[in-house]
């Protein structure tokens, strides 16, 4: 089946993690990193490089910008750099919070058109999903 047919709220399917390098535990990450899967929301985007065997664990550039007044605390914080990024976490807050309790702040779906990219040619100073309220991406 196409990426294309699949449920994007599927956030990393068997077929996606495939695509994916396996994570190594040593990255760091660099302009340089090919991003083989884009996941965005409300609060933000991730772009994953690497997957753990399990697809419980990513790594990859992680931005996320939640308003104060959305309260997002307690799941998510506010922060632009490569870590680790704990996909079956996101995947339990689509889930629970977005699918069941219909709270659009924890929309994150998968852009089933990407197609792997050089890190340093994304233009992360975008937000991929605009929401009413959302200032910019700076961090002062």
């Amino acid at each position: 089946m196409s990426e294309q047919n699949q449920n994007p709220l599927d956030l990393v399917p068997e077929s996606t993690a495939k695509s994916l390098k396996p994570i190594s535990g040593k990255s760091e990450g660099s302009e340089n990193d090919l991003i083989y899967c884009h996941l965005y929301g409300v609060v933000g985007d991730w772009y994953l490089s690497e997957i753990s065997e399990d697809r419980e664990i990513a790594f990859g550039f992680q931005i996320i910008n939640s308003e104060p007044v959305w309260e997002m605390d307690n799941w998510l914080t506010n922060s632009s750099k490569w870590a680790e990024i704990p996909i079956q976490s996101l995947q339990e807050l689509v889930n629970e919070k977005f699918l069941k309790e219909k709270d659009i702040r924890f929309l994150i779906t998968r852009d089933l058109f990407w197609e792997p990219t050089k890190f340093s040619e994304i233009n992360i100073d975008k937000n991929t999903l605009i929401y009413p309220g959302t200032t910019n991406r700076s961090f002062s």
